[in-house]
């Protein structure tokens, strides 16, 4: 054949979420050089994130080198009910509502006899519900990270930029 089609591979950007063909170095929308998320690491995100400075942090599902995909299937299996696998990751905020979730569906257990006695089972109801649909949290990043879509924040290495610029 003379003429043979080519199929396009395309790539989204994971800080403004524009597709782009695969072969392009940057993207065009927001200049994010596409090479610079090969060095990016989790590690230096969470150094970041813990000081507050999240202007070089993206979030992509691309999992960087410092975070295994068994081992975070493994945390969001296992500790994921109390947010263990957003604190290993640096999410924070979200491992934050997770623990604090648990806490609270453990002292509704605790306390559910007394509540019951004190008349409050429509409160114990609604507390027990808004904390179950909280739960659903969990059961979506179990499925985020088996299908390898779950959000990690990685760092963009600004230290070799500034050896370069030196």
């Amino acid at each position: 054949m003379l003429f043979q089609k080519r199929e396009k591979t395309f790539k989204v950007c994971p800080r403004c979420g524009l597709k782009s063909l695969s072969i392009q170095e940057t993207c065009p929308d927001c200049g994010l050089v596409f090479a610079r998320l090969e060095i990016a690491t989790n590690k230096d995100a969470k150094k970041l994130i813990r000081r507050r400075e999240t202007d070089y942090i993206i979030k992509t599902s691309t999992l960087p080198k410092d975070v295994n995909y068994y081992k975070l299937l493994m945390w969001v299996l296992f500790t994921g009910i109390f947010g263990g696998h957003c604190f290993r990751v640096g999410r924070y905020w979200r491992g934050g509502l997770l623990l604090v979730n648990f806490l609270l569906i453990i002292v509704y257990f605790a306390l559910n006899s007394k509540i019951i006695q004190a008349g409050g089972t429509g409160l114990i109801a609604s507390l027990c519900t808004i904390s179950g649909l909280i739960m659903l949290v969990w059961i979506y990043d179990i499925i985020m990270v088996a299908i390898k879509k779950f959000k990690v924040p990685v760092a963009i290495d600004l230290e070799s930029d500034l050896e370069a610029s030196k």
